[in-house]
């Protein structure tokens, strides 16, 4: 009996440890795993972000209900933050490091910024977590009007 059960058990681990590949999400440009791209008969492996939403969705953040945007990166020049569509957080500097906060910079507590100018960053930035290693040419580009 003893036997059996044992038997049984390392059956359901083996198939469970199997089952996990079947169920797993497979790599591909923007799915938040590993894929490749054939480019000039070398591969290029390309990191898609985790926090990629599996369908196209347009976005209504909380501090602008009436807009819309197709993108995950909001830049807010003025104040040099951005909003991340997918994750609904803030990432600004605090002193020398970026931080992502569900709560808006300190400099912009008491300011509408639905009324500032903001700027739907590129498609090709939405992978990209780390948006801000991009902010000193997302400051040059996009300027406070």
């Amino acid at each position: 009996m003893y036997f059996i059960k044992k038997m049984v058990f390392t059956l359901i681990a083996v198939a469970l440890i199997g089952s996990v590949n079947l169920f797993a999400q497979k790599g591909g440009h923007g799915h938040g795993g590993h894929g490749g791209i054939r480019h000039g008969g070398k591969v290029a492996v390309i990191k898609g972000s985790r926090f990629r939403p599996a369908k196209i969705v347009v976005w209504h953040p909380g501090w602008g209900p009436k807009r819309a945007f197709n993108r995950r990166w909001i830049f807010f020049p003025r104040y040099n933050f951005y909003w991340d569509n997918w994750r609904n957080v803030y990432v600004y500097r605090n002193g020398t490091v970026w931080v992502n906060n569900s709560t808006p910079p300190p400099t912009v507590v008491n300011v509408n910024i639905d009324n500032e100018k903001h700027y739907e960053l590129k498609e090709n930035e939405d992978d990209t977590d780390e948006v801000y290693s991009n902010n000193e040419s997302h400051s040059k580009d996009y300027k406070p009007e």
